[in-house]
């Protein structure tokens, strides 16, 4: 949904109501694709009106259900969230300079409003940065293949300290011939 400044120009007096369910797809597969899979359930309710000195005020609470890659396996996972926008859009950066740094504001591009790229910018805001199937979470084995296998932190820690003692006993295991050519090299 685009909305064109002069549209909003006529809410005034009173805001224009929003309460719509939004197909977000096309978008999510232009800009996302790699975060979300798709996007079933989108829908909107809140108001934008515009200002005596033309500022755009958006207020509108999201929720949606997504489908998303999970972070380890990349199997679908299904997700729901709830997210609530108050966003001030003025026509020139000059504006900028009125408000607070606090405050969410942007420069109106191409005079438009896009409600879709608007709501989906914040959608992808909130997504979590680790999100795993009912299995990986419930402590399912991690996924392995040929000549690979992924391991949690805690076993490469352990790994690492066990390559650290191996090369220690090795350096005490040198051949005292050798050792010559050992201070050599640290030089």
């Amino acid at each position: 949904m685009k909305y064109a400044k002069q549209q909003l120009a006529k809410f005034q007096q009173s805001p224009l109501v929003i309460d719509e369910k939004l197909d977000l797809q096309y978008l999510i597969d232009e800009r996302f694709s790699d975060l979300i899979i798709k996007a079933p359930f989108v829908q909107v309710k809140g108001t934008i009106k515009t200002l005596a000195n033309e500022d755009i005020i958006l207020s509108a609470s999201v929720h949606a259900d997504l489908i998303l890659p999970s972070s380890r396996s990349l199997a679908p996972v299904d997700w729901s969230t709830a997210v609530d926008i108050h966003e001030t859009y003025v026509a020139d950066e000059e504006r900028l300079q009125r408000f607070d740094e606090d405050e969410t504001v942007f420069v109106l591009e191409e005079s438009s409003l896009d409600l879709d790229s608007v709501i989906l910018d914040n959608l992808v805001a909130v997504l979590p940065s680790q999100i795993l199937t009912t299995e990986e979470a419930a402590g399912a084995d991690l996924p392995t293949g040929q000549d690979w296998q992924v391991i949690s932190e805690e076993d490469f820690a352990k790994q690492e300290q066990e390559k650290k003692e191996e090369a220690t006993d090795e350096k005490q295991a040198l051949d005292p011939r050798l050792s010559k050519l050992d201070d050599f090299f640290k030089k």
